[in-house]
This record gives structure tokens, sequence and C-alpha cells, in this order.
């Protein structure tokens, strides 16, 4: 593998701002670890993948809080010279990625809410004209669709105490998804009893409570 980067940063009265620019290039992956769920899913061959983008990362501290903002650009690209499509977009090229945060301390208290926003990740459909040929699924160009863009917000608290001379403990709380927003995460096909194809759509988590408590001794 090759990999270069170059970044540049500023961190001064609370603000830092921070940005890096990269390229990858990596020789000898394996389509089986790839996790392909199309044409290529039980296909054994050898390629290589090349990675350009940027993560750029602004924050600023105040007295009791914390606000920051960050945002990652990703091409993403594989290389497989025995298959039948040489090169197509990674299974994992997610061209835009971008999170929002704010922590807030009160006393014993913390507090911190953040969103999560990401292009969908690539998936290939079946050929919409011809979607079974002999029994298989006669699959469309690889990773040329994309599934809906993923969003989710979470809130949480956390209360800090002292149970003694020498322990202390932590209770918090906090809600996954709080928009209770369907997500989804992943897309794959198979021929049913029918003879029909039949789609199979993964979800993330709708809205999650969660509570916490740890003790410290």
């Amino acid at each position: 593998s090759k990999q270069g980067s170059l970044g540049l940063s500023y961190n001064q009265n609370g603000w830092l701002i921070n940005t890096v620019g990269f390229y990858k290039a990596v020789d000898g992956i394996t389509s089986q670890s790839q996790g392909f769920q199309n044409q290529f899913e039980f296909i054994k061959s050898i390629g290589s993948y090349t990675a350009l983008g940027m993560d750029f990362l602004v924050r600023k501290k105040f007295n009791d809080a914390n606000v920051w903002l960050s945002y990652s650009y990703l091409e993403n690209e594989y290389s497989f010279p025995e298959l039948s499509e040489t090169s197509f977009p990674s299974n994992f090229d997610i061209p835009h990625a971008l999170s929002l945060g704010t922590t807030y301390t009160l006393k014993h208290f913390r507090f911190a809410a953040g969103l999560n926003w990401r292009s969908g990740k690539p998936y290939t459909q079946p050929n919409p004209a011809t979607p079974i040929i002999d029994d298989s699924i006669n699959y469309d160009q690889t990773n040329q669709q994309r599934l809906e863009d993923y969003m989710r917000v979470d809130l949480s608290a956390i209360y800090n105490f002292k149970l003694g001379q020498k322990t202390r403990a932590n209770l918090g709380l906090s809600v996954w998804n709080l928009f209770d927003k369907k997500n989804d995460i992943n897309i794959f096909y198979r021929i049913n009893t029918l003879g029909e194809v039949e789609t199979i759509v993964q979800n993330s988590l709708g809205i999650t409570p969660n509570a916490m408590f740890r003790v410290y001794f």
C-alpha cells in the first residue's frame, strides 16, 4: 500500500481548525473480503482500491461548552482486472459525511447532543428489463445506485456524584435516533421460492433509550 496526506491545523483562543487531504492506494485485496452481495458475492479475485479525500474539523471551546463541526469527503474506487467490470465504486464509498455536536457542563451534570449525516452506501440493483437469467439474478452496473442519505440525532446526559470518600459514580441517560428516523443501511436481493427477485432491506435502530450506572473505586 502507498498513502500520503497533507494537513493544516490552527489552535488558539479556544478555536481548533484542522484540515487534512489524503490519497491511498492498496494492492492485493481479495473480493471475498469486501462484502459483496451482488454478482461478485462468490467470485474469488484479487484487485486493488484507491481512496482520495479530505477531513475538516472546526471546534470552539467556551467556558462550559464545546461545539464542533466535522466534514469528510471521499472517493473510493475498486479495480479488479479479472471481473466483468474492472473498475467501479467501492462498497465503502461514502462521498459526504457530516457531524455536528455540542457538550455543556453544569456543576455535576454534562449534557451532549449530536447530529450525524452521510451519503447512502452504494449498491447494485437487478437489471430492470431482465432481472433473472438462467435462474440467477441478472445485475445491472455495479454499485451505480445509492441508498437514501443517513441521518441521526442523539441526546445524552450524565450526572457525576460521590458515593464515599474514595468512591464516585456516574448515572447516565441517552436517546439514540431521537426523531426515530428510518435509515436504510443495507440492501440486497435473492430469488424466492416463487422464482421472483426479492428485495431485502436492513434498517438501523429506531429511537432507542439507554441508561448507564458506573462506579469508580
